[in-house]
């Protein structure tokens, strides 16, 4: 190496002293966040405040092990010159026989430019200076996700030695330039040299070395050891960013495992982002492992994330403090089934567990703050999930909440109006929840309160999940009408039912050749031999034998009917059979039975994934064409 050479160079304390390295790392001990959730909340957050106009920012993860002849560029570069093991652990790092790095990369930013050194200001200018050289810097900016500079110590906690890379490509005037600079953190040390004893922050920097200063790599210098390194290369003629954790360490997860949690990150902390989905959404995510794509699904796709998008697009509730005359967010809601089984570990880190009570936080940016926790549904199977999101002439007040994980609206620390306020949007938020946990009373076609004593008793509005993205489905609950019989499902008054014609006073009357059924009410929510269906209970109160059938089809929703004529390759419901008292199923689209004893039978159907789905049960005389 000659004197020319990049080298690593350890920051003194100035005279007037600074922050400690471990400073930065221990603010973050506060979270309870997994710091691979932290990476992603972090480095997203960053991305998006360096998004460019309007176009989408894209978002890559990439864990890999270096190859034959990118890891002795890595040794070579870096081992030569770098500070004793006992103050950085980098030299430990470099000695593996296998180097894998972890690579988080933006595009469609702008990259870190302006001044390279903290000490210079240029307004509006310091995106370099802000990550690289300052520590714990506030941004007054709103519309941006971060408030301050310690999150990004994560990209340091998450490696052995405490290094990272960092390769970025910004704009300086009407030129495009290239800047790699390493970066390394550890604990404050002292030292004793022969003008004596010399105290340094325990933050290192690899680069250029400039009067005992280090500046970046510039250039084409820059790239060449970007690409000797084996780092991806910023796409030609765009600007963006790139950080390297060099050594990353995962805990007990293996590199498998640590992937499929990075990407169950991006999904439950950046969904909003996702939405909508299909190719407009302003942030475009992706992940790889050893060159292999890890699949990140859609939101809508994840069984117990799905309600939030749909309590998404219902955010349409006003909240406000009315005495003081300021809008505080807006608020939607929606209840359902719960999903069966567990979330991904990443939700339940988050506190969702496997029934759903919980309202998702999130400021202007739509990046996810917290899933607040509210009072459980009242009945088991069922749930209820909301979206709040702040105004935005509130972000700045709940930017000021956050703590420096971004992960929680820690109101009592805000004072005078801003407290006020913030306190109300919260007080409003739990008082949404604990309305929506309790049971609700409906009328029927008759006028009279019905009191919806269980989950399965579904309330007007409910939705519950079938399998499929974006799958959810409403049903028909058969009011009973004055006359005793069943008119049509709800919504449908006034329709042909089961066992005759609703008439507008609310009486019946038996339609020729057809007898009489009576639902047990409305549809429930069931598992038939490990799959999701939809079971109606009813009564024949007619005696004599009949042939019953069940008639479920997909509801076209806003009062529009249902579908006569499904699309060519349509799922439709499709009834699977029926369950006698005794719990006896027996298969088929028909029931040949006699009535009028009192037996109390199920129809058993399977839901069309992605639909509403409205049922009928309907009885005919005869039997004997079995």
């Amino acid at each position: 190496m000659t004197e020319e050479s990049p080298c690593w160079s350890s920051e003194p304390y100035a005279p007037g002293g600074g922050g400690t390295a471990e400073g930065a790392l221990k603010n973050l001990d506060g979270t309870e966040l997994d710091p691979l959730t932290l990476l992603v909340r972090e480095s997203a957050q960053n991305s998006w405040d360096a998004r460019i106009g309007d176009g989408p920012v894209d978002y890559r993860v990439e864990l890999r092990t270096l190859g034959p002849s990118e890891a002795p560029v890595w040794r070579d570069l870096f081992a030569a010159g770098a500070p004793q093991l006992r103050h950085l652990k980098l030299r430990a790092s470099l000695a593996r026989p296998v180097l894998r790095i972890l690579t988080v990369t933006d595009t469609g930013t702008r990259g870190l430019g302006g001044p390279t050194r903290a000490d210079v200001a240029i307004p509006g200018k310091s995106d370099f200076a802000s990550f690289v050289r300052k520590t714990g810097s506030s941004s007054k900016i709103n519309g941006r996700g971060g408030t301050y500079g310690f999150g990004k110590a994560v990209f340091h906690l998450l490696s052995a030695s405490h290094t990272v890379v960092v390769h970025t490509r910004c704009r300086v005037g009407d030129q495009l330039e290239t800047r790699l600079i390493g970066w390394a953190v550890h604990e404050s040390y002292t030292v004793e040299t022969g003008d004596g004893a010399k105290t340094f922050t325990g933050r290192h920097f690899w680069g250029r070395a400039r009067n005992g200063y280090v500046e970046p790599l510039i250039g084409e210098e820059a790239d060449e050891a970007a690409g000797n390194l084996g780092l991806n290369a910023l796409p030609e003629n765009e600007t963006g960013t790139s950080v390297t954790i060099l050594d990353p360490v995962f805990g007990e997860r293996d590199d498998a495992d640590a992937m499929r949690w990075i990407v169950d990150a991006m999904v439950w902390n950046l969904w909003p982002k996702m939405l909508p989905e299909g190719g407009d959404a302003p942030m475009r995510f992706s992940a790889s492992h050893e060159g292999r794509i890890v699949p990140v699904p859609r939101p809508s796709e994840v069984p117990h994330l799905r309600p939030f998008v749909w309590a998404y697009d219902d955010m349409n509730q006003l909240v406000e403090h009315k005495s003081m005359g300021r809008a505080l967010g807006r608020l939607g809601m929606r209840k359902f089934i719960s999903p069966q089984g567990k979330p991904p570990r990443v939700a339940q880190e988050a506190g969702i567990g496997e029934r759903l009570h919980h309202t998702c936080l999130m400021r202007p940016v739509d990046l996810v703050v917290k899933y607040l926790e509210g009072p459980p549904f009242f009945e088991e199977s069922g749930g209820y999930a909301a979206v709040f999101r702040a105004d935005t002439d509130m972000d700045r007040v709940f930017a000021a909440a956050e703590p420096a994980s971004h992960d929680a609206w820690l109101v009592d620390k805000l004072g005078g109006d801003e407290r006020r306020l913030a306190k109300h949007a919260l007080r409003k938020i739990n008082d949404a929840m604990k309305e929506a946990s309790g049971p609700v009373s409906v009328a029927n076609e008759a006028g009279e309160g019905v009191s919806l004593a269980g989950m399965s008793r579904l309330m007007a509005g409910l939705m519950t999940g079938t399998a499929g993205e974006g799958a959810e489905a409403v049903f028909a609950t058969g009011t009973m009408s004055s006359g005793g019989t069943t008119g049509a499902g709800r919504g449908s008054a006034g329709t042909t039912g089961a066992g005759g014609t609703t008439s507008p006073g609310g009486g019946a009357g038996i339609a020729s050749g057809r007898r009489r059924v009576l639902y047990d009410g409305p549809p429930e929510h069931d598992v038939v031999e490990g799959e999701a269906v939809i079971v109606q209970r009813f009564t024949l109160p007619d005696a004599g034998s009949c042939v019953v059938r069940g008639r479920p089809v997909v509801a076209l929703g806003d009062g529009r009917g249902v579908e006569t004529e499904p699309p060519v390759g349509a799922a439709i419901p499709t009834v699977l059979g029926w369950r006698a008292e005794n719990g006896t199923v027996m298969n088929g689209s028909s029931l040949h039975t006699i009535g009028g004893d009192g037996t109390v039978w199920s129809l058993i159907v399977r839901p069309a994934p992605d639909t509403m789905t409205e049922l009928t049960v309907v009885v005919e005389t005869g039997g004997g064409d079995r």
